[in-house]
């Protein structure tokens, strides 16, 4: 399989553990900030989840179908659930935790697309949002965590 589009499916994978996680977290969460981390939650959820839309159209338009590979997406996916859930602390902390390396992530990506020619300005412009969402969600997550 072509770099860029094994890059993509693992960007999408990634996208799509971090729903599952931040929505996971969101029905889980209990205490004394019970409903301002129910709020919290959700929000960064939903807009992960627009991010993961976003992005899956963008590069269904320049790979193709072939960047939504599920064996590429469940292998990776798995192991991400697995290496998050293993993490010790609170779930803001996990939140935070792959928000972060999502943000790692995508440097890595763009740095791919561009090497292999494959970054168009549209491209370059998804990244960038969804790169903005995400560094708003670890500001959010930061703040809650303070």
């Amino acid at each position: 399989m072509d770099k860029c589009i094994n890059m993509a499916a693992t960007y999408l994978a990634a996208l799509k553990a971090m729903v599952q996680i931040h929505q996971h977290n969101h029905w889980t969460t209990n205490g004394d900030s019970f409903y301002g981390d129910h709020l919290l939650f959700s929000k960064i959820y939903e807009t992960a989840l627009e991010d993961l839309d976003l992005a899956a159209e963008k590069f269904m338009g320049i790979f193709g179908d072939e960047c939504l590979n599920y064996d590429i997406q469940i292998d990776y996916l798995s192991k991400i659930l697995k290496k998050y859930s293993k993490l010790q602390g609170s779930p803001a902390e996990m939140s935070l935790a792959i928000e972060r390396d999502f943000i790692k992530l995508s440097s890595k990506a763009y740095d791919c697309f561009q090497d292999h020619d494959k970054l168009t300005l549209g491209l370059d412009d998804m990244i960038m949002s969804v790169s903005s969402n995400r560094e708003e969600a670890v500001y959010l997550i930061q703040q809650k965590l303070k």
